[in-house]
């Protein structure tokens, strides 16, 4: 049976509407998939939450400058209202007061221009302005402490990866040496021990490639956690670890370069710069306040005597207004000693702050220059090791070596493989760290565009 044209193209709208779904589904399970150290970093610029919440700060800060320069304006006030009064209030007896109404309707606007108030709105808008130039230093300075998270866990995953590998690889020889060993057992070559070490050897080694596995997921959820994505999406890497190992240069050289580019010292500054001007906007309550201000209303009273006159009244007021408030309990010299406060706090935190980094740029500068020492030492060992582990294996087949000789050199060797890739992955942490005290450079407040995320 033939179905109608009509019902054969909703047919087949339908299905490609299907058809794009799981295509579409399958895409998101794919998300996030086989990313390099540039893609993690570009996820995490736009997925992170605290970087988020530290960007989306910049327009709370935008609004209260914008709070504060509004002070420069004049500002104006519609005020209306409507009253009924009873006829005969204060009077006690006769006529009343021909001026005596019993309602009045009155509609009005006011205005008032601040022309001096002891510079009090300029350094208040100075100081707003300083705070979001600060926040935006705070962002840089998030940015570049997910950046440093996110490398750190990209590391971890990849040291994770590569001692699974070589954990697998240790298994590999350890159960090719226990069925030589069986072998050799059987024939009578071997006492029963050499083959019980064999075979404890090997479960030794199963026992590490399941906590190499375990490892691996759980740097896997440490990424993503780094990186800001929803639990429910997968992650995974590619790369490998580094072959070049440059030194890191001379410690003072680095200080100095924090000292220019380091954004939370920068953010610093500008809080101080942000405090002083509170502080003078604060000793501005010892002026007086000057204004211009001025009103015009109209008035609609309904009153005995004006019966059959025009009962509404155009009124206005303008005039220049000084006050000065002369005493306040102390307000005005609390607020000042307050701002005070508050600013000889910011000195003393830069200072410790100041003490603190240079402590850490060394530590970090260490770590590296250790691991990339490390690397080259370890090069050399897992070379010799790897030499011994072949010409035990030979002379154990000849008969010239003992099986715990084999054993223990393999050891050796799998000790020297994880070695050397903890130095490589620390190498990496030591120098992402360092970047992260100097400074990546100016702020950025647009997230970059992913490379490596796949499109939905």
């Amino acid at each position: 049976m033939l179905l109608p044209p009509k019902t054969c193209r909703l047919t087949c709208l339908i299905a490609g509407v299907v058809f794009l779904w799981l295509n579409q589904a399958a895409a998101a399970e794919r998300e996030y998939q086989a990313l390099t150290l540039e893609d993690c970093l570009a996820i995490a610029r736009k997925e992170n939450p605290v970087l988020s919440a530290s960007r989306e700060k910049i327009r709370e800060l935008v609004a209260d400058y914008q709070a504060a320069r509004s002070s420069f304006f004049p500002k104006l006030t519609l005020l209306s209202y409507y009253t009924r009064q009873p006829a005969n209030r204060f009077v006690s007896g006769g006529e009343p007061p021909p001026n005596l109404f019993t309602k009045e309707l009155y509609g009005g606007i006011t205005g008032k221009q601040v022309l001096f108030s002891g510079l009090k709105n300029y350094h208040n808008t100075q100081a707003a302005q300083k705070g979001t130039e600060a926040q935006k230093q705070e962002v840089q300075r998030t940015a570049d402490e997910v950046a440093y998270t996110v490398t750190e866990a990209f590391y971890r995953l990849i040291e994770a990866k590569e001692n699974l590998r070589v954990a697998q690889e240790a298994l590999s020889q350890r159960q090719e040496f226990a069925k030589l060993t069986e072998a050799f057992y059987q024939a009578g070559k071997v006492t029963h021990l050499d083959s019980f070490r064999a075979r404890s050897q090997v479960s030794e080694a199963e026992q590490a490639v399941a906590e190499a596995e375990t490892a691996v997921r759980l740097a896997r959820q440490i990424l993503a956690r780094s990186l800001g994505v929803k639990e429910n999406v997968q992650v995974d890497i590619r790369g490998r670890l580094p072959q070049q190992f440059v030194a890191a240069g001379d410690v003072n050289a680095l200080w100095q370069e924090a000292l220019n580019n380091n954004p939370e010292l920068k953010r610093i500054d500008l809080q101080l710069a942000q405090s002083q001007a509170l502080v003078k906007a604060a000793r501005g309550g010892y002026f007086p306040e000057i204004s211009l201000q001025g009103a015009t209303d109209v008035r609609h009273r309904d009153q005995a005597s004006a019966r059959g006159a025009n009962l509404t009244k155009e009124e206005y007021l303008y005039g220049i207004f000084l006050e000065f408030p002369f005493f306040q309990g102390g307000l005005t010299r609390a607020q000042v000693a307050k701002a005070v406060s508050q600013n000889r706090q910011l000195l003393e935190a830069k200072r410790d702050r100041l003490d603190s980094l240079k402590a850490d740029l060394t530590a970090a500068w260490k770590d590296q220059e250790d691991a990339r020492h490390g690397v080259t030492n370890t090069r050399q060992t897992v070379a010799t090791n790897e030499e011994a582990f072949a010409s035990s294996q030979a002379l154990y087949r000849s008969g010239k070596a003992i099986g715990l000789d084999v054993l223990q050199s393999q050891v050796d060797l799998t000790a020297s493989r994880f070695q050397l890739i903890k130095y490589a992955v620390a190498y990496e942490i030591g120098k992402a760290r360092l970047q992260q005290i100097i400074g990546s450079g100016p702020y950025e407040p647009a997230p970059q565009k992913i490379s490596g995320e796949q499109k939905k």
